[in-house]
């Protein structure tokens, strides 16, 4: 081995070892980025299931209950609005990606009667039976 080839097995080890912690880093961001959407969505679909409920069962302010779910799920409700049975909601949980900051992963959902028609605030037909939009 030759005076100019010394060392450079250790240059290539370094070289893979900031590759693998590279891709470590991006994995275990990405990880935590799907979580939180994740989170957020089925955040978002408890609140507005739980909002539509509270319309059909005639209570005075709906969005009281989406309030309450989205406070047992750790997520902060930035939106619910009511039209007729239809309930639309807008949920943010807040992503802990150390020093990358802490940005906020935004969700909406709807619930109400399938037939909905939207804007009219008329279904096409019977009250109840669980065809409810969010059903799996």
């Amino acid at each position: 081995m030759s005076s100019d080839e010394r060392g450079s097995a250790s240059l290539l080890a370094v070289g893979v070892a900031l590759l693998l912690l590279g891709a470590g880093l991006v994995g275990a961001l990405w990880a935590a980025v799907s979580l939180g959407s994740h989170r957020a969505t089925s955040a978002a679909d408890l609140a507005a299931l739980s909002a539509a409920q509270a319309v059909q069962a005639g209570a005075f302010d709906p969005c009281a209950s989406a309030r309450r779910v989205a406070a047992d799920q750790q997520v902060e409700l930035r939106e619910c609005a009511v039209e007729g049975e239809l309930v639309s909601v807008t949920v943010a949980v807040r992503l802990e990606l150390g020093a990358i900051g802490s940005p906020a992963a935004t969700v909406e959902a709807r619930a109400g009667p399938i037939d909905m028609r939207a804007g009219t605030g008329e279904t096409g037909g019977e009250r109840g039976g669980g065809d409810w939009v969010g059903d799996g």
